[in-house]
């Protein structure tokens, strides 16, 4: 359990800590997407380790599940970004991304959800399941 903490502790946390500069840039730099959608980031680097591939795939597979037509719809997004490859240089800017990081964005309501992922995925994705849905219907509200 210990070393499981410390592989997560390592995967993520680097991503973390810039959780209020999320909020504050979030406000600072507008995106052409219309304010009422939905937009879930998982930034990651190239070299990529179980846990990390793992986050990516349960959590678009989950909003594929949960919210069907709002994903067919476009009023919820899932975008995973390469940060290694600078892909969406414009969002890693705007909330100065440099490690994994997983956000679910609404108009300037910006919600950190990488350590609940990266804690949830590999050990209960049921509880990681139904801890997105309830960040995704807070911000339908």
């Amino acid at each position: 359990m210990l070393m499981m903490s410390i592989f997560i502790t390592a995967c993520q946390s680097s991503g973390t800590k810039n959780a209020e500069k999320l909020k504050s840039n979030a406000s600072i730099v507008k995106d052409s997407i219309s304010p009422n959608t939905i937009q879930v980031y998982y930034f990651h680097g190239s070299i990529r380790c179980e846990t990390c591939v793992a986050v990516d795939e349960k959590t678009h597979q989950f909003l594929k599940d949960l919210f069907p037509d709002k994903m067919k719809n476009g009023k919820i997004i899932f975008q995973s970004i390469n940060i290694d490859k600078n892909e969406r240089p414009d969002l890693i800017n705007k909330y100065q991304i440099y490690a994994q990081t997983l956000l679910i964005i609404k108009g300037d309501k910006v919600i950190d959800a990488t350590d609940d992922a990266f804690m949830l995925v590999p050990t209960n994705p049921d509880k990681w399941r139904q801890k997105l849905k309830d960040d995704i219907q807070k911000l339908m509200h």
